[in-house]
């Protein structure tokens, strides 16, 4: 039933994506036999650009009627720029010639005579939008951050290119945007934030975020939009708000593209390279990457236990590392089919390999100063996965250039394995233990998506669309015991778990937004129907889940001035569970920290609303604003602990979650020499829930910083910080945590190529340290990634490059 259901929907959703070009076709072909030309002239000639004279491949000629602009007649030149209209009735007529990268022309006055064979219209000469030159140029860049009426445009310069190899370096030099110890982007110094790919969830791309961004180089990407109060075009999830990535999509006629080759401490490498080539209306583009990395890690843990009748006290030291080697490869192409018509289609492959290895001591006391057990766990294990991704688009565009129809699609596929053996050492021999963890896991989704944009009045713009999802995961997790008698692993079921999930999102969205001279308004709403399906195949266990969920937004803005403006914001956000926190899994990798998945967990919804004042322009400029976020169902993670000492995290829904504060960002351009760019904010955060006997309240504060600097001799240096102050989480405190990185580049063969020299964590800093304190257990701990990264990077960019577009 359910696949009916699903078979139902995905075509209805391509008939009501289909139909406008369908029954336009069928209007074409039903004119075209009705009537037919009458027996006529030829009209000829050579299409070619200024200054050079060199012929334009496949620029569109149409002949339009001299009285009212009616089309008469069209065709496409050749690839040396020839064209020929077939039977051409006599009378007067003018001809249009239009070409990607070209300004429009209008030949007027082209006549045939009654007598008139042929009519050669000889050499007509067209100009590029912007003057093309046969290498790369500097010039101007756009202004780093662009305030839009419900988002932050943040342009990706050559600066921020130049001292990033991947998406995840990218990231945090975004204003408000970090990374957590694990590479997760945070916005505001929070999680559960919603990750985009030129509009598409990036889960279609793979099933580890911090992955996919690792994968993704950086020359790649043109802009990264934030949305910390998205309107409801946008995705309703993720309680933070949402990112969207945006992919350079090149209109540059001709060859282009680049290379990186970058070379770091500790097997740290990356290597890429990406070629596009546009030829009329034909164009192609491919990238291939890959990287392989390493850190490595200490962490620390301090707990006295208070649920028995004698307090414990639990210490934990080790060290360990992460090592891994990724490729993504992508190849695109598009077509556009006539000026109001385009399609393109790509493929992106991505492979991930990853070894990883600890070493944990253990030690328990009853007695302070006085260690009962004793033991030390070793973990070696190791993962690989994959991830295939087919995309379609399809874009057809009315008369007014605002007006268009959208319709995407993504159907994605992977999997990854893994295993893990675990060593667990001490002169007890009851805590001695060989182990063993095998792992699978299944994945498939498909997305389907319209967007449908009519500008009702040239200040007025209604915008509705469909949007579709549906996903399955497979995961099976076999835990094994070695028998210390036989020597054979022995499957244990208590904690082994087989899990399916499936679920299904079908959402519609309406925004309607009206300018004035002074005034902006975008209101939407967005309906989702979600369908959950949750299979506990090892324990029988299976149930269905469903809610509709609305999610409205409202901004306001009032102009002050030609680049400044007051903004209003609100919208309703949903952090939906995801398929890891609903896994009932138990991980035991740290028999005295087990971590478990919550089949019971439920939506969280939170209220967003921001007040704000912005001014930017090129030089430089910043927005301040209020901001409050409040939730009183929040998701989050839960520690308790039993009898024996040992504790159980799991995600919970939890109570109310509320922060409030100030926030700015800005950028400023010091002469020439220096340019500027960061955000700051303080608030106040607040946890609290009567049932899980939690009342958390904060101020913190927390900000980051970048800056650029020009030297002599095409010398350009660099530095980052970045801050994140403490703040209350659930059961405790965490600290805040420091980052430094530096860069020096400098710029050779005539600007083609760049070499820099890059540090991260310049100092070590990235520590993270919490503090958790409850009636049953109070507890320290500590995480810091020990190895700081150095590289050498060598970037060379080649072809012809418009004056028009980022010369990064």
């Amino acid at each position: 039933m359910k696949n009916i259901r699903f078979l139902n929907v995905t075509a209805l959703i391509l008939l009501v994506y289909t139909f406008p070009t369908l029954s336009t076709i069928s209007i074409a072909s039903a004119t075209s036999a009705k009537t037919p030309h009458a027996d006529g002239g030829k009209l000829v000639g050579k299409i070619v650009e200024s200054p050079t004279h060199a012929a334009v491949s496949f620029a569109t000629i149409a002949l339009l009627m001299s009285k009212d602009s009616a089309l008469v007649n069209g065709v496409v030149s050749d690839e040396n720029g020839i064209f020929t209209l077939a039977n051409v009735t006599p009378g007067k007529y003018i001809l249009r010639v239009t070409n990607m990268g070209y300004q429009t022309l209008f030949v007027p006055n082209v006549s045939v005579a009654t007598e008139a064979n042929l009519v050669d219209l000889g050499t007509i000469t067209i100009t590029p939008e912007a003057q093309k030159l046969n290498e790369v140029i500097v010039r101007g860049e756009k202004s780093m951050i662009v305030d839009d009426i419900d988002k932050k445009i943040v342009n990706i310069g050559k600066d921020m290119l130049a001292t990033s190899n991947n998406v995840s370096d990218l990231l945090e030099k975004v204003p408000a945007v970090s990374l957590d110890e694990n590479g997760n982007p945070q916005v505001r110094g929070k999680g559960n934030v919603v990750v985009l790919i030129d509009g598409k969830p990036s889960n279609l791309y793979g099933s580890d975020l911090p992955t996919i961004l690792q994968s993704f180089p950086a020359n790649l990407i043109e802009r990264i939009d934030v949305m910390t109060t998205p309107s409801a075009k946008y995705e309703g999830e993720g309680a933070s708000g949402v990112i969207d990535i945006i992919t350079k999509k090149s209109k540059i006629r001709g060859t282009n593209g680049g290379m990186r080759l970058s070379l770091g401490n500790k097997n740290n490498h990356n290597a890429s390279g990406n070629v596009s080539y546009r030829a009329g209306k034909f164009g192609v583009n491919a990238s291939l990457s890959g990287n392989t990395r390493g850190m490595t890690w200490k962490r620390t843990l301090s707990r006295d236990n208070f649920i028995s009748e004698s307090t414990s006290h639990l210490e934990q030291s080790g060290e360990g590392a992460n090592k891994g080697k990724n490729a993504f490869g992508r190849v695109g192409m598009n077509y556009d089919l006539n000026e109001k018509n385009s399609i393109e289609a790509g493929v992106n492959y991505s492979m991930d390999n990853n070894r990883t290895n600890s070493n944990l001591l253990n030690e328990t006391s009853l007695t302070p100063g006085v260690v009962s057990e004793r033991f030390r766990r070793l973990n070696n294990g190791s993962g690989n996965g994959h991830n295939l991704n087919f995309n379609f688009d399809y874009r057809k565009k009315f008369d007014d250039k605002d007006h268009q129809l959208t319709f995407t699609s993504s159907y994605s596929l992977g999997g990854s394995d893994g295993e893990s053996y675990y060593v667990q050492e001490s002169v007890i021999d009851s805590l001695m233990r060989n182990q063993q963890n095998l792992r699978d896991n299944n994945r498939k989704s498909l997305f389907l998506n319209t967007d449908y944009t009519w500008p009702i009045t040239p200040k007025a713009t209604l915008e509705v669309g469909l949007r579709s999802r549906m996903s399955s995961n497979d995961n099976t997790n076999s835990f094994y015991n070695k028998n210390r008698e036989t020597g054979g692993y022995e499957f244990d079921q208590n904690i082994s778990n087989v899990f399916g999930y499936n679920d299904a999102t079908y959402t519609g969205f309406m925004t309607f937004s009206q300018k004035t001279d002074l005034w902006g308004m975008r209101a939407g709403l967005r309906v989702t129907d979600y369908n959950q399906s949750i299979d506990q195949i090892s324990i029988n266990r299976e149930f269905k889940v469903h809610f509709l969920t609305l999610v409205p937004s409202l901004a306001v803005t009032r102009k002050l001035g030609e680049s400044s403006q007051l903004k209003l914001n609100y919208s309703r956000r949903v952090q939906r569970p995801e398929a890891d926190w609903l896994n009932p899994f138990t991980d035991v990798s740290d028999p005295r920290n087990v971590r478990a998945g919550n089949p019971n967990l439920r939506p969280e919804f939170t209220h967003k609303a921001e007040m704000g004042y912005s001014n930017y322009e090129a030089s430089g400029g910043w927005g301040p604003s209020l901001f409050m976020d409040y939730s009183n169902n929040a998701i989050t993670q839960i520690r308790t602990i039993d009898a024996s000492g040992i504790s159980l995290s799991r995600y919970d829904n939890v109570g109310r979650e509320f922060s409030y504060g100030f926030e700015t960002d800005f950028s400023q351009k010091i002469g020439d020499i220096l340019k500027l760019n960061g955000s700051g904010r303080v608030f106040r955060s607040e946890v609290v829930s009567t049932v899980a006997q939690i009342d958390n309240r904060t101020w913190s504060y927390s900000g980051n910083l970048n800056a650029f600097i020009t030297l002599p001799a095409d010398f350009r240096a660099s530095a980052y910080v970045n801050y994140e102050g403490p703040r209350a989480i659930a059961q405790g405190t965490r600290e805040g945590v420091f980052i430094a990185n530096m860069g020096i580049r400098k710029d050779l063969l005539e600007k083609k190529a760049t070499i820099s020299f890059n540090v991260q964590d310049i100092f070590l800093s990235r520590s993270y340290k919490s503090q958790l304190n409850t009636a049953t257990y109070a507890q320290n701990s500590y995480w810091q990634q020990t190895n700081r990264l150095v590289n050498l990077t060598f970037q060379y960019r080649f072809g012809k490059i418009s004056a028009s577009g980022d010369d990064a």
